[in-house]
């Protein structure tokens, strides 16, 4: 072959070659440069709505007492029958007919009969698990025996599976006892977390706490966790859940110092709101320390830090007459149950704040006496109301609505009793407002910016002294958007 040839041959090889590069370097570029085909296909959604299910509540059942046997020390038996008052319905058509009352059932304690036992009140299932009726219950017992006496209210609560119980406490003299009740159909494991003024407390016996369906089981914090003057008790569930109460008891010498049901107070969260704490005049220049210098019956707030850090708590005090308030700071220790003394206020009621970084629990201890006895009482925090709401007034002294707005803006609220006529009731940004309500009747307050007021119902009379909170109510079941790809 000639030289010429082969580089004619050559040159096509290579021109070839070019060609083909070019051409795959065309294809790539128009890849790039050119949109792809896509498809896109909507899930496909529905809506699943909820069926609706019966409301519940749960009163705790009447005072009781340890058994003096040192055999049965553990058991404790009802010492009367507490007077229970319970409604349902819309706002300004409550009415206890459509109330269902069942007793629970006390396994570890065959000293109680019927009458003596707690109560589960339910309402059926109206077919909207949006629009359930209101429901409310109330419970108060007085008390006058050689080792208690004093007066005791606490609303009817509803079941949850997470509760904080401020209150108690386990040194000589003193007796708490914790009642787990269990409205639900499931049994439920309760884990008890108990701190106290050094910290967090090693108490064997605390967790896997089987409280049967339909029941009422009763623990005594001594038998977990002795000698603690501040006390406070994380309670939590699995399966079933249970409404949690502490009965604290006191015996000063041969003499009972009084006696207070306590239900649990509000979630830890870096604001909490005491509506209604009241200092009586008998209190001021008379409190009591035992053997630790610990004054066990002075007015105070009990509060724990639950942050992972030291935090600066900011009490601000108001009175509810309107008059000067006061402010104070501390700083509290994390996991350490504290007690910020209040031997400075005056006679009257008063709305208690307290502000932090860290999330906090609180409540606030006050004592009520007389010439020849004295009763204490814990003043629980609460949380704000909601749009609508429903409580309970139980027989006792001198009841009293408490409601303190918490929020920077006004709030117009109506308050219709069972029976007579609403009430318009108005509270600036910060204000707070106090008015008598009937004994045995039930209320439900409406307003449509309800989300800072705070409210508490609160009992006073000789050697009686008594509260328990207005919380809103359990979130209702929402419609559920499920998707299927």
């Amino acid at each position: 072959m000639s030289a010429s040839r082969r580089w004619a041959l050559a040159g096509a090889r290579v021109m070839t070659g070019l060609v083909g590069i070019a051409a795959f370097g065309a294809t790539v570029a128009a890849a790039t440069l050119l949109p792809l085909p896509s498809h896109h296909a909507e899930p496909v959604q529905s809506t699943v709505t909820p069926v609706a299910t019966q409301q519940q509540r749960v009163c705790a059942g009447p005072l009781l007492a340890l058994a003096a046997d040192a055999s049965a020390a553990s058991t404790a038996s009802s010492i009367g029958v507490a007077s229970a008052v319970y409604a349902a319905g819309s706002a300004g058509a409550l009415s206890a007919d459509e109330v269902t009352v069942s007793p629970m059932d006390v396994p570890d304690n065959a000293a109680r009969d019927v009458a003596g036992t707690p109560l589960a009140l339910s309402v059926p299932a109206q077919g909207d698990a949006l629009e359930e009726p209101l429901l409310a219950g109330a419970q108060s017992q007085g008390a006058a025996t050689e080792t208690l006496t004093g007066f005791a209210a606490a609303s009817c609560a509803e079941a949850a599976s997470d509760g904080w119980l401020v209150a108690g406490s386990t040194a000589i003299g003193q007796t708490s006892l914790l009642l787990l009740s269990n409205p639900t159909e499931v049994v439920a494991t309760v884990e008890l977390t108990v701190y106290g003024e050094s910290g967090l407390v090693d108490a064997p016996g605390a967790s896997g706490i089987l409280v049967q369906p339909g029941s009422q089981r009763v623990v005594s914090l001594a038998g977990l966790a002795p000698n603690l003057n501040s006390p406070v008790i994380h309670v939590a569930t699995r399966g079933g859940q249970v409404v949690a109460s502490l009965q604290q008891s006191v015996i000063r010498g041969l003499a009972p110092g009084g006696i207070d049901l306590v239900g649990t107070t509000t979630a830890p969260d870096v604001e909490q709101v005491i509506p209604g704490f009241i200092v009586p005049a008998t209190l001021i220049d008379d409190t009591h320390s035992n053997d630790s210098g610990f004054h066990d019956d002075a007015a105070a707030v009990r509060v724990l830090n639950l942050g992972d850090v030291a935090t600066e708590v900011e009490l601000s005090v108001t009175a509810d007459d309107g008059g000067n308030g006061s402010s104070t700071r501390v700083t509290l220790e994390p996991g350490v149950a504290s007690e910020i003394p209040l031997d400075e206020l005056a006679a009257g009621s008063y709305t208690l704040r307290l502000n932090s970084q860290e999330p906090i629990v609180a409540a606030a201890r006050s004592t009520e006496k007389s010439a020849t006895s004295e009763d204490f009482a814990w003043f629980q925090a609460s949380g704000p109301l909601g749009e609508q709401s429903a409580f309970s007034v139980a027989d006792g002294p001198a009841p009293t609505l408490h409601l303190a707005n918490a929020s920077g803006t006004e709030q117009s609220l109506t308050l219709y009793p069972q029976d007579g006529a609403p009430a318009l009731l108005t509270l600036p940004a910060g204000s707070m407002l106090t008015r008598p309500v009937a004994a045995g009747a039930s209320y439900t307050l409406v307003g449509d910016g309800l989300g800072g007021a705070h409210a508490s119902i609160s009992y006073q009379g000789s050697a009686e002294l008594a509260s328990y909170s207005v919380n809103p109510l359990g979130p209702l079941a929402q419609p559920i958007g499920v998707y299927v790809r």
